[in-house]
């Protein structure tokens, strides 16, 4: 399987993990006709976490895979502190 399709996949299913599990509420958008991928993690109002790829089609395959991992990686901290803390109202 290739790694960028797995990684997409990954931040797909840990975006929606967020909304069902925690009062995390997060937002994966593609948008193709600006040619970018914008993932943003909110509790109430304060954004936790934000990233846009522009150019996505355009990038060096290598390069986004590094993008898509650190998506992961971040998205996977908060998981565990969501996890380790259990949820809480925003």
């Amino acid at each position: 399987m290739d790694t960028n399709f797995s990684l997409f996949n990954q931040i797909n299913s840990l975006s929606y993990w967020l909304l069902l599990e925690s009062n995390y509420k997060s937002s994966v958008k593609l948008n193709a006709e600006a040619d970018s991928y914008f993932i943003r993690v909110k509790k109430g109002q304060d954004i936790l976490y934000t990233h846009k790829i522009n150019n996505l089609s355009k990038k060096n395959k290598r390069y986004l895979q590094f993008e898509l991992s650190a998506i992961v990686n971040h998205l996977l901290h908060i998981k565990n502190n969501v996890t380790f803390r259990g949820p809480r109202s925003a």
